[in-house]
Formats: C-alpha cells, structure tokens, sequence
C-alpha cells in the first residue's frame, strides 16, 4: 500500500506548513556538528564551552563586586578587602597571571559575615546570661562530673537501623561491653553471627572519629605513657593490666528498638490469620580511655580505706522491746 499524493507536492506542502507526526520524516534533514561532541545533529549557532566560562567569571565578578561594595560603616576586614582589591586590579593588569583564576569568593560584607558566624544572637545572649548566672550561685566552683569532662574524653556514636531483632543483637553487645577497642574487635571478627561485621564496621568508625575529632588515644604522641604496668579491677570483677592511659576501651554498649521494615501474613489453621513484623535495631557504643577506669579503681580502693568496720551487734539501746506479748 503506497501514498498516493506526489512526493513533490508532498515536500512543498511540509515547507510552507508545519507537517504532521507521520509526515515530519519526508522532510530533508541535514546533520550538523557544533564543537562539543554531545552536541551532533544540532544547531551550531549556540555559544562555545570557552565563551559560556568567560560569560560565568564576568557574572561571578559583577556579584562579587556588588556584595563587596555593600560592606557599611567600619568593618573589621576593610584592610582585607583593600588588599583584595588592589590584587584583583594587579591582576586585571596583568591578564597573563589573572586569567587562570577563578573570580568568585566568600563575601566579606558585615551582615553577611554576621549571618554565618552568629545565626541566632538572641539565642547566644540567653545562653551566655544563663551560664553567668550558674557561675555566680556556685561561686566559680566546678563540680565533680564538669571536672570530669575536662579531664577525661569519650565519645558516643549511634548506628543506623540494623537488619535484626534487638534480642539478637543484645547477645553482641554483651560480648563487647567492657572489653579494650582491640579485643572487641576481635571478638566480632571471628563471630558466626550475621549483625558482626556491621559491628566491626561501627566500632572502627568511632575509633576513627575519636582519634580525629576528640584526640583520643595519642599517649604515646603526647608522652603519657605510664612507667609501669598497671593492674586494676574492672566492673565485672576481671583484673587486667594497663600500659597505656589513653588506649581506648568500650565503656557501654547499648540496643534501641528501631523501625519496622514491613510485615506480612501468617496463615493458621481455621481460616485464621497473623502479622508477622521484621523488626530492625540499632546499637550505641560509649568509647573511652583507660585512664576512666584508673580513676574509678582508685576511688573504689580509697572508698574501701575510708569504709568504717562492720560490726554484727552494734553497741546501740534497746527500745520497743516488752517482757510479754502484747496481744
């Protein structure tokens, strides 16, 4: 079956109207190649790759010029943005050197350098006025728990919902609670279980963020280092032995309940039915150094030293006592 109307008549009616869906492949057609090479079969009147850069630094330019001369009144970055100044134009005046840099930057203006260091003065004020005011009602003096946290460094990561029960994963947990960052490891290295690597993966990551972010476990950088080896007696009752204060340890570990990853149903005799739901968990890890558990074992020993002896008939009168019943 063929068209019957002439195909010059054909290609005269789709040039002076616009064609329709089945006619727009009669057209001539013409493949044209611009200078990206994503860019075949379209036109080539549009702006090259090097034009379209040039056209963004001189936008970049106009709006960097334009937030650097909203700066008002006196700032503490007006020499600063002097000096920038007399760069861009040492640049501009010397095009060999300027031309491979990027114009762009941070504003230096006053309120946009207010916005990003103080976002909520409000806030900060309420809070500074209530930290003065502890700081009067004590006196200036610091309790045993802020003394603490000056002095001894942890940290407490969480992870993410875990594909398991929490009653599964509580037996992980016990196994590594107590126990030094390496034995823990071990532990869940050589455990069959299938949440082990995920813990693996957990405690390595807060080793990592406690060495980076909180500087824990550098004795040996910072010389605090103990002369000899130390013995001492953990919660559990186990004695290890101490080299290093700053090794880290597994203070506490932790299950939460997570959310559920869907449900489905149950079939039981009769025509009855159930829901059974796959639950999900999540673990905490509180990780420490040694020198917590020094601390703790020498005021365990000083508490037993100051504790009065025990005596099984105290020295104390006699009251409510009668000679005969009293019913």
């Amino acid at each position: 079956m063929s068209l019957n109307l002439p195909a010059r008549r054909l290609v005269q009616t789709a040039r002076s109207t616009t064609p329709s869906l089945h006619l727009r492949y009669l057209l001539p057609h013409t493949q044209q190649r611009s200078i990206s090479w994503f860019n075949w079969g379209k036109s080539s009147n549009k702006q090259s790759p090097l034009t379209k850069e040039l056209d963004k630094r001189d936008q970049q330019k106009k709006i960097f010029d334009k937030m650097q001369n909203r700066t008002a009144g006196e700032s503490v970055f007006d020499e600063e943005i002097k000096q920038s100044d007399a760069a861009a134009a040492d640049s501009a005046s010397k095009p060999e050197l300027g031309a491979g840099r990027d114009v762009g930057g941070l504003s230096k203006a006053k309120e946009h350098m207010a916005r990003a260091l103080d976002p909520d003065p409000r806030w900060r004020i309420r809070w500074q006025r209530r930290k003065v005011m502890q700081m009067v009602r004590s006196g200036g003096r610091m309790t045993k728990e802020q003394r603490i946290r000056l002095t001894e460094k942890e940290l407490t990561l969480k992870s993410e919902n875990l594909n398991t029960s929490y009653k599964k994963l509580m037996f992980l947990t016990r196994q590594i609670s107590g126990k030094t960052l390496d034995d823990a490891l071990t532990q869940m290295r050589y455990s069959k279980k299938k949440t082990a690597p995920e813990i693996i993966y957990l405690l390595k990551e807060a080793r990592d963020r406690a060495v980076v972010s909180r500087g824990m476990g550098l004795g040996k950088v910072n010389g605090d280092t103990l002369d000899k080896t130390r013995k001492i007696q953990t919660k559990d009752g186990k004695w290890i032995e101490v080299r290093d204060p700053t090794s880290l340890y597994v203070d506490q570990a932790w299950v939460g309940i997570g959310q559920d990853r869907g449900l489905r149903i149950q079939y039981h005799a009769r025509g009855r039915m159930s829901k059974m739901v796959k639950p999900s968990a999540h673990l905490t890890v509180v990780l420490k150094e040694e020198k917590t558990r020094l601390r703790q074992f020498d005021e365990k020993v000083q508490k037993e030293a100051k504790a009065k002896p025990w005596v099984h008939l105290p020295n104390r009168p006699v009251t409510a006592q009668r000679q005969h019943y009293s019913w």
